[in-house]
């Protein structure tokens, strides 16, 4: 979601890590701001427990960097440049300039991906993504490496890193291994890259790196090959077959190539657990948990007890094994408490022992079979063959809520879920496949009747296997709402305002109002009080920097609050951190939207506006009636590019971001487009008859600022305070 800044975008999200960098001088070239829009990381992993640098590229210049904050702690990043780098607004397309950077990983660092953003004197970036792994990493050479015959050197285990970096490039990676060697293959490149800003690289639907591995044997013949595994990128585990020379090659499986398709490879000889079933563990509750992946040893289920002072949550474990602990692998503290199900074994090797699979219980594989559960209940389940489907059984009165929610896909299982539910004469009710941004499924739905109904679970396309667990939250539901909106960073110079724009999805029949605040603002930085009222799912987020706010950046958070009452007549009050997307520029110049965890609010040195002001600053306006707002920009000296007044953040004719009340326009005789010595505009406010009724609703006008034909920077007026009475 974009909300553009400076002479850039800018938006916001969550974050952790704030860690000071010695500023450069700005080179004499770098006058108004750019959003910095970062392209690629190389190499794009370090090691845990090293120091490494890396390079970041970035349409403008990182010159000036104080700040390097990541979604979570520990990672010490700081800039490495000695001397200014110009890198002057590059296209679309472009990789940008590389800018050094020094990482400092601790010893006991978890491995994964962390999302980071920097922090300039002039601007703030968009999410670059960094890799910690376990394994020495390695990066690809400078020389041609695209044939066996041509392979880069390497010893095994590694984190290798590369680029595929043109159309057509493949690279190769050789090594030696004796016959009989254990190892897993899993390249991160999708999962490095899904987050940056402009993934665009030729033509339609050419976007992320869709990578594939190979594995050549001594004799030329392919031991092992994977395409998809973790959504786009590649896995497999193969025992190698003869003593000698194996080849690993990396390419894009269509052939395509971009300086910003960065990868990493980790070929690992250590304990892989692809996933732990079950997936969740009761709070205060020991549950035997099966560990699922590679080169594990001959082990059984492992005992594992939830700490009843843990709050429920996802966290991760690893998991000691004969030849040592696993990798970090998903784990549910759950409130609720949990089944597993009832599988009914296939084979004698599957069976106790002693135990016959005629006596075995009974699979839950169609709805007279269905595993009976009480709700509220987590459902720890697997589809373990293909066309497998799994039913639960439940009771449930006319008019009852529930939400059915799985967490299978966000947490790195295969399965493409889906959810049916069915009545008790076996008809189907209701279904869902994706909820917003993940193949995970989600549905809320109301019982018809009194009975007893079941859900199903299965995968979209008929797959499954040992590793394709999910985890099914099945419960009451209440009213509640999640927070959404366009909030993904802001640049604000000392006494000017930028803002933000907040969205709430209002769940089971919940109407109330709801109060939109800012955790961890930079000191200096103010958000205007705001609660959307009943009636309305929206609001402005007014951002504004105290006259002597000095140079600074913090990840913030975008929280929700609300008093709830329930079914029963007991208030709750509710918490709702907002979910926050990035904006990712689409072929063709159109905008999609990928989530993101951290949003990011800076104060920079001067932008290209100076002031926004409005008047009047409270305004009444009755159902039918009209009233004028006055708009006065002041600019940068050296900005003289044209700025459109607005009171939503749209583009094309798409509104992304809203603020008026329902039936509240702006009317077609506003004055928009400042160009030239032209300062001053109108913005003419229309309440229809049936307009909401608010009183003093927080707004302002938008003054947008063009960076390029997708991005721009919402600077804003001071408050305006909207009355709308109600109709008489």
């Amino acid at each position: 979601m974009s909300v553009a800044t400076g002479t850039s975008a800018r938006r916001l999200l969550v974050g952790l890590l704030f860690v000071p960098l010695t500023a450069l001088p700005i080179a004499a070239a770098e006058t108004p701001v750019g959003f910095r829009q970062l392209t690629s990381t190389h190499p794009v992993a370090v090691q845990r427990g090293a120091t490494s640098t890396v390079e970041v590229r970035s349409n403008f210049t990182l010159d000036g960097t104080h700040s390097v904050l990541f979604a979570r702690p520990g990672l010490i990043m700081t800039y490495a440049e000695d001397k200014p780098i110009e890198a002057p607004a590059a296209a679309r397309t472009s990789v940008g300039t590389p800018f050094r950077f020094r990482i400092e990983a601790p010893a006991d660092q978890e491995p994964g991906v962390y999302e980071f953003r920097v922090a300039t004197r002039y601007a703030v970036s968009s999410v670059g993504q960094l890799l910690v792994t376990e394994l020495p990493v390695v990066s690809e050479s400078a020389g041609e490496n695209g044939t066996p015959a041509a392979a880069q050197k390497v010893t095994v285990p590694a984190a290798l890193c590369g680029t595929c970096e043109a159309y057509e490039d493949v690279d190769c990676f050789r090594f030696t291994a004796e016959a009989g060697r254990e190892l897993t293959f899993q390249v991160y490149a999708q999962r490095v890259t899904d987050r940056l800003h402009n993934m665009v690289v030729r033509g339609p639907g050419i976007y992320l790196m869709d990578p594939i591995l190979t594995l050549y044997g001594p004799n030329g013949q392919v031991v092992a090959q994977n395409d998809n595994y973790f959504g786009g990128d590649s896995y497999f585990y193969a025992k190698l077959p003869l003593a000698g020379e194996y080849t690993l090659e990396v390419r894009d499986a269509r052939y395509a190539g971009n300086p910003r398709y960065t990868y990493c490879v980790e070929v690992s000889d250590r304990p892989h657990a692809l996933a732990l079933f079950p997936m969740a563990v009761q709070a205060g509750q020991a549950a035997e948990v099966e560990v699922i992946g590679h080169l594990l040893g001959d082990m059984s289920p492992t005992k594992l007890t939830a700490p009843a002072d843990k709050a429920p949550g996802w966290l991760t474990q690893r998991v000691e094994t004969p030849r040592g602990l696993t990798n970090p692998a998903p784990l549910l503290i759950s409130s609720n408490p949990q089944v597993v199900e009832l599988e009914r074994p296939d084979a004698e090797s599957d069976s106790p022992a002693g135990a016959s699979v005629a006596a075995a219980p009974p699979r839950n594989d169609t709805i007279a079979l269905a595993q009976a559960v009480t709700v509220p209940v987590g459902i720890n389940g697997r589809v373990g063959e293909p066309d497998d489907v799994d039913y639960f059984s439940f009771a449930a009165k006319k008019g009852e809520n529930f939400r059915f929610e799985i967490e299978a896909r966000r947490r790195g299982s295969p399965i493409d879920s889906v959810i049916e539910l069915y009545g008790p004469d076996g008809k189907k009710l209701a279904e869902n496949d994706d909820i917003q941004f993940t193949k995970d499924s989600r549905l809320f739905w109301a019982a018809p009747a009194d009975g007893t109904f079941t859900a199903a679970v299965r995968d979209l396309h008929g797959r499954g296997g040992p590793e394709f667990v999910y985890h099914l939250r099945a419960e009451p539901a209440e009213a509640d709402f999640e927070v959404h909106g366009e909030y993904y960073y802001a640049m604000l110079a000392p006494g000017t305002r930028m803002i933000w724009f907040a969205r709430v999805e209002r769940l089971n029949g919940f109407d109330g109002p709801v109060t939109i605040d800012l955790e961890g603002l930079p000191a200096g930085v103010t958000l205007t009080p705001v609660t959307i009222p009943k009636g309305m799912n929206h609001c402005a987020m007014i951002l504004s920097a105290a006259p002597d706010a000095k140079v600074a950046a913090s990840l913030v958070r975008t929280v929700g609050r609300a008093s709830i009452v329930g079914a029963g007549g007991q208030t709750r009050d509710v918490v709702r951190y907002g979910r926050a997307t990035c904006e990712q520029q689409a072929s063709g110049g159109g905008q999609a939207r990928w989530p993101v965890e951290t949003q990011l609010v800076g104060i920079t040195e001067p932008l290209d506006l100076t002031r926004v002001e409005a008047t009047p600053a409270e305004i009444t306006l009755k159902p039918g009636e009209k009233a004028a707002i006055k708009v006065r920009i002041e600019r940068a000296k050296a900005y003289t590019e044209p700025v459109t007044l607005d009171m939503a953040f749209t583009y094309f004719e798409t509104a992304f971001g809203q603020q008026l009340p329902p039936n509240v326009k702006m009317a077609p005789e506003s004055k928009l487009r400042l160009a030239g010595d032209t300062l001053e505009g109108t913005v003419v406010l229309e309440a229809a008859a049936n307009a909401l009724p608010v009183e003093r609703l927080p707004i302002a006008v938008l003054a947008r600022v063009s960076i390029s034909f997708s991005v721009t920077t919402n600077y804003c007026s001071n408050p305006i305070y909207l009355t709308v009475p109600a109709a008489k």
